[in-house]
């Protein structure tokens, strides 16, 4: 913190509200003793927040250094777009690189420094590689060996959404379209009152695209035959 110009005042603040911190656990109403954490941060926190978005920009810091210094390469979506080398959401983050051993490895130092820096740790067992269709199974075997990181050919959902959506976006939702007629499924054998399927759909059904809506475009068909299984529910 001091290093981004924070004031020392504030950081001492910061610090002390961080090493301050005290439990204590009630069993059958009474009170036992009073002990401390070895991490500082509460579950819940309003600092928790606040102190990743610290640490997340000196990662962030790290990798811009090593792409301007030519240690690690980003991607572009397009030729005249942007380099994109990482993105950051609450504490997940996605790495973007030149499939290449020299690039593994500098990516990976970078980790390990963050890592010594921060106190944080990456969890390598968590995270997994995923190669462009034009990687050859041996540069994938080496940086996967490099970053101690297994690799995958289909990359995992993320909040219930596919990281990656091809061409065919009406087969990529449609899990969406499934999970609304299995929840519709769920509910046929029960007597709904014209009053109650409405609320039923408003609240329930409604419910299930909205954070996919939020984030793609949903081809209109598929859109179309959300509404046709509204259609069919209500009447």
């Amino acid at each position: 913190m001091l290093k981004m110009g924070f004031a020392e005042k504030w950081v001492e603040l910061v610090m002390r509200c961080i090493t301050t911190v005290s439990y204590t656990v009630t069993i059958n109403g009474r009170r036992g003793e009073v002990f401390r954490p070895m991490r500082g941060l509460r579950q819940g926190d309003p600092l928790s927040p606040f102190m990743f978005l610290l640490c997340g920009e000196g990662l962030s810091s790290l990798i811009r250094l090593a792409l301007k210094n030519g240690l690690v390469k980003g991607i572009k979506a397009s030729r005249r777009g942007p380099a994109i080398s990482h993105l950051l959401f609450a504490d997940d983050c996605i790495l973007f690189g030149e499939a290449t051993k020299g690039g593994a490895k500098n990516l990976k130092d970078i980790l390990r420094l963050y890592e010594s820096c921060s106190s944080q740790c990456v969890n390598f067992n968590k995270s997994v590689t995923f190669y462009s269709s034009n990687t050859a199974e041996g540069v994938k075997d080496d940086i996967s060996s490099i970053m101690g990181v297994r690799s995958s050919s289909n990359l995992e959902k993320y909040l219930g959404l596919l990281n990656v959506v091809g061409k065919r976006k009406k087969e990529s939702f449609q899990n969406i379209k499934d999970r609304i007629q299995q929840r519709i499924n769920n509910w046929s054998i029960r007597f709904l009152s014209q009053g109650g399927k409405e609320i039923f759909i408003k609240s329930m059904l409604q419910a299930i695209p909205t954070y996919a809506i939020t984030c793609f475009l949903l081809p209109k068909s598929l859109c179309g035959d959300i509404e046709n299984i509204f259609a069919r529910f209500w009447w």
